[in-house]
């Protein structure tokens, strides 16, 4: 799925968004007159949240640097060693 990634990251900011804008709902309900100042947090939250989703959906190659080995073992064997000079 998406070049091995894993959907926790994303569940998991989906549902923290989720909780916390049924938090700020539950408030608003209880106190109605601070609608204007949690209005704008609704749209804060869900700018983060498609911000979150956007770098998760982001195309990457199938050569990602983090699907094999960083070192490049191979290209070091190559090399010359200092006692072969």
């Amino acid at each position: 799925m998406f070049y091995g990634r894993g959907v926790r990251q994303l569940v998991l900011v989906w549902g923290i968004s989720l909780l916390l804008v049924l938090g700020l709902y539950r408030v608003e309900v209880v106190i109605p007159a601070l609608h204007d100042m949690i209005v704008p947090l609704y749209w804060i939250i869900a700018g983060i949240t498609a911000f979150m989703t956007l770098r998760w959906l982001r195309a990457r190659s199938t050569s990602d640097r983090r699907g094999d080995d960083r070192r490049k073992v191979a290209r070091r064997s190559e090399r010359p060693t200092s006692e072969e000079k």
